[in-house]
């Protein structure tokens, strides 16, 4: 049989039929195998050598929070349409600002994929090199790594579903035990408040900043999963365990795995403790989640640009780009990466949120984009966006390239969500208000 009867359509330029539609279970494990990666274990260890265990639990607490309600609310919009999140930007950004923002995020999903399948190769290679004896280079360990993930993402959302469905009740099985038999050694508990040997080098809200910086692009693209949801429920209950639960699980047990051993690389620790073929299972399942759902949102964003090529193909596109970035080793720059993608996508979620709940909810249906009845451009969505951006990159430190003018909450990211919301908010009732009185001055 030919791939395209394999690799479904998985209604990338329509609404997802409620016959196909899945309850919260399901989806929630979606997400919990997506905050379960290499990644979450690089924040963790950053996190655990810039300061005290007991900040960093207080910086994952609070950043698993707000991404839980910001996940599970841009989850509630894509239930409730149906439809991803390339299409849902033009209901708030016009359809050719949405296609412009849909650019800026499919842009930002080949650089995120290329930092992952980075991390992956760096680890895979070390992987390959102690328990096998095979020396091969991190480039072409990522390259090998990005080749193999984008098979499940190109077939689609059903066999993301289901390796989560498989991979992540085995990574939360051999990771627990892995943290009970390190933490098992320090009865005393001193290391929790002990500062890391480089003394604080990270406070509470860098860290905060940090966690949400690496995740706003995630919370952008929620409604690519959440529109398989039965109910906005089901996807609202989905997403906000998801990023509440799956986000804290890796990175807590990280920094405090981190902390005790001196070990700063995961894969490193399993190792010592002679757990190499367990080290590969949990490194390969983490990783290929994580990245099948950053191909799969990638393939979702060029479908709503380019709609006369089928969805699989362009994931493969998306697959060979984000391949080619990781043998590069962009992850080497993953802070910078994270802090400034996450400036500019996070504004995307809010001002989308914003028109949806507060604004203009009765936008968002599909017949207006059937119809071709949405307008070029929103300008009210596009102004808000620059500005949220432009403030963000102003809070960012210039050691992370950021201009560092001044500081707002600390977080850059959440600084730019929440200029975005506010702004978006204000011109969006400015526009409402004024579009009333024309209508009144037109029927006089």
């Amino acid at each position: 049989m030919k791939l395209s009867f394999f690799a479904k359509d998985d209604f990338a330029r329509q609404p997802v039929p409620l016959s196909e539609r899945r309850s919260w279970i399901p989806l929630t494990l979606v997400w919990f195998a997506l905050g379960t990666d290499i990644i979450a274990a690089l924040i963790g260890a950053s996190l655990a050598t810039g300061q005290t265990v007991a900040n960093a639990m207080i910086v994952v607490s609070v950043s698993s929070l707000i991404l839980g309600l910001l996940g599970g609310l841009g989850s509630y919009v894509g239930s409730t349409t149906g439809l991803s999140t390339g299409l849902i930007s033009q209901f708030a950004f016009g359809n050719i600002g949405g296609r412009i923002v849909t650019t800026f995020i499919a842009i930002v999903f080949f650089i995120s994929f290329g930092v992952y399948v980075g991390a992956f190769g760096e680890s895979f290679q070390h992987l390959l090199q102690s328990v096998f004896g095979i020396n091969l280079s991190v480039s072409w360990a990522a390259v090998i790594g990005g080749a193999m993930m984008t098979i499940t993402a190109t077939i689609g959302y059903k066999a993301i579903e289901r390796l989560s469905a498989i991979s992540f009740p085995l990574m939360l099985f051999l990771l627990s035990g892995l943290a009970g038999t390190i933490i098992g050694t320090e009865a005393k508990g001193e290391w929790f408040f002990v500062e890391p040997a480089g003394g604080t080098t990270m406070t509470i809200l860098a860290g905060i900043s940090f966690i949400l910086a690496g995740w706003a692009p995630i919370v952008v693209i929620s409604p690519d999963i959440a529109r398989w949801a039965k109910s906005p429920r089901d996807a609202f209950l989905s997403g906000f365990l998801g990023f509440l639960l799956g986000n804290f699980f890796m990175i807590s047990l990280t920094v405090m795995m981190v902390r005790i051993t001196g070990i700063e690389n995961v894969i490193q620790i399993m190792l010592s403790l002679n757990w190499g073929i367990l080290a590969i299972t949990i490194l390969v399942l983490a990783q290929w989640t994580t990245n099948d759902n950053l191909l799969y949102s990638s393939g979702l964003a060029l479908s709503s640009l380019i709609r006369n090529t089928p969805k699989y193909i362009l994931t493969l596109i998306t697959g060979v780009v984000g391949a080619i970035l990781a043998y590069f080793q962009l992850h080497n720059h993953l802070l910078t990466v994270f802090s400034i993608t996450g400036v500019l996508i996070a504004p995307v979620a809010s001002i989308y949120m914003v028109e949806f709940f507060l604004l203009n909810r009765h936008r968002f249906m599909f017949t207006f984009i059937q119809n071709k009845k949405i307008p070029s451009i929103y300008w009210t969505a596009i102004v808000s966006w620059i500005i949220a951006s432009t403030v963000g990159l102003m809070t960012i430190p210039a050691a992370d390239y950021g201009l560092e003018l001044f500081e707002l909450t600390g977080a850059s990211s959440l600084d730019t969500f929440l200029v975005a919301g506010l702004v978006h908010f204000l011109l969006g009732k400015l526009a409402i208000r004024n579009e009333s009185q024309e209508k009144g001055v037109t029927n006089a």
